[in-house]
């Protein structure tokens, strides 16, 4: 098994927005810094929208984005990848969350997404073989992005599995059965 696959969706219509001002339930507050736009992607999956995410991007961007986005239908693209709680701790700025992944007693959602590019390095980790977790401390996760007509490869979100028996490839295809369902990315933990 090669965790570095990457599954594709068929082509879905893409719904976005871009905007100037943070969401406000997101606490960023304009610490991104001046001239951060903020990009929602939605996907109209058997014609109800399925929110994706916001992400914040620099705004030079935003009309290359635009006109990408704009091209025509996009593809979902699900990598599976490994994780250390650190990485995920760092990416969501809750210094605490290592030791909530690691049983340290506070409540959390069984899984996290944050935009960004993983580690290129986290595609190429070896799985012992029977598809355990890779080592002491490491979770399963799929790293999800968009793959816009012209060939544009949007990173979206890199969402964590507490279930350390998964492997990250099935992690990805769960994630991506869940998506092209209409299963929206904050939904994912009761999916």
């Amino acid at each position: 098994m090669n965790p570095s696959r990457t599954h594709l969706s068929p082509e879905y219509p893409v719904l976005f927005s871009i905007s100037t001002s943070p969401p406000e339930d997101r606490g960023w507050g304009g610490t991104e810094g001046e001239g951060t736009a903020y990009l929602s992607l939605a996907l109209l999956v058997g014609g109800i929208p399925s929110f994706l995410a916001t992400l914040p991007v620099d705004g030079e961007l935003v009309e290359p984005l635009r006109e990408s986005l704009g091209a025509g239908d996009v593809q979902v693209a699900v990598a599976g990848i490994d994780v250390d709680p650190q990485d995920v701790a760092n990416a969501e700025g809750d210094g605490d969350m290592a030791g909530e992944l690691e049983g340290g007693g506070g409540e959390m959602a069984p899984w996290r997404a944050s935009a960004g590019t993983p580690d290129p390095d986290a595609f190429h980790t070896p799985w012992p073989s029977g598809g355990a977790s890779a080592g002491k401390g490491r979770f399963p996760a799929a790293y999800l992005s968009l793959i816009c007509r012209d060939g544009r490869r949007l990173g979206v979100a890199r969402i964590v599995s507490r279930d350390r028996r998964a492997t990250p490839e099935e992690v990805a295809r769960y994630v991506l059965k869940q998506i092209t369902s209409g299963v929206q990315i904050p939904d994912l933990a009761s999916a």
